[in-house]
């Protein structure tokens, strides 16, 4: 796993608690969409406890930008839900790992503080399930991911994300979420314009490749 899933996945798992979630540190994250934001610093002491290496220049690191983005997604998305909204994408097992500081990243465990860290989908999967349950939404949605998936500006991208979590959230389909993986991909969609298409290419399969209309294909 990348400093960015494990770092993320820890935190979540501390503002989650025991089932009786930090409510002061969530609505900051809520209120707040960037590390540099005013109201942020209340939620310093998490992340610089968590983020292996820290900005020396007072600009924000990429991982720092990436983690701070993933969890104020997660904080919008966990809002009135009383039960766990973050879960993992399901990995093989040869790709299972176990993150450091208490935090299991295999599948189907339980995380340090005893809550069950249960499969999860992208936050693009989630989305496609969504316009193939409301196609009142398809237009609208396939826009603006498509806007989304034509940038390679992290600004640009943050700002589309956030309005997609909240259109999400919207629907209460209950899918659980792998914040811990959107974290990675905003990570890796900073280094450059090629990982940033790189990026966005895999957003794209999540949310545009139909499995059930496949199945029903290949029946």
């Amino acid at each position: 796993m990348s400093d960015a899933y494990t770092a993320t996945a820890r935190i979540i798992n501390q503002l989650y608690g025991d089932g009786t979630p930090d409510k002061g540190a969530l609505a900051e994250l809520r209120r707040t969409t960037a590390i540099t934001d005013k109201g942020a610093e209340k939620i310093w002491p998490l992340i610089f406890s968590a983020v292996p290496k820290l900005s020396t220049n007072g600009k924000p690191t990429k991982l720092e930008t990436a983690v701070y983005t993933a969890l104020h997604c997660y904080a919008a998305f966990q809002q009135g839900n009383d039960s766990f909204v973050f879960g993992q994408i399901p990995r093989s097992k040869d790709k299972e790992e176990s993150g450091e500081n208490g935090v299991s990243l295999s599948n189907g465990v339980s995380l340090s503080n005893g809550v069950s860290l249960s499969n999860g989908v992208s936050l693009f999967t989630a989305l496609r399930k969504m316009k193939i349950n409301d196609s009142n939404e398809k237009k609208a949605l396939d826009r603006r991911v498509t806007a989304l998936l034509a940038t390679t500006n992290i600004s640009s991208a943050t700002n589309s994300i956030n309005h997609l979590v909240s259109i999400l959230k919207g629907k209460k389909m209950g899918e659980k979420i792998d914040f811990a993986q959107l974290a990675e991909d905003l990570y890796n969609f900073q280094w450059s314009t090629k990982n940033a298409r790189f990026v966005a290419l895999k957003w794209g399969k999540d949310y545009y490749w139909n499995v059930y209309k496949l199945a029903s294909d290949n029946d």
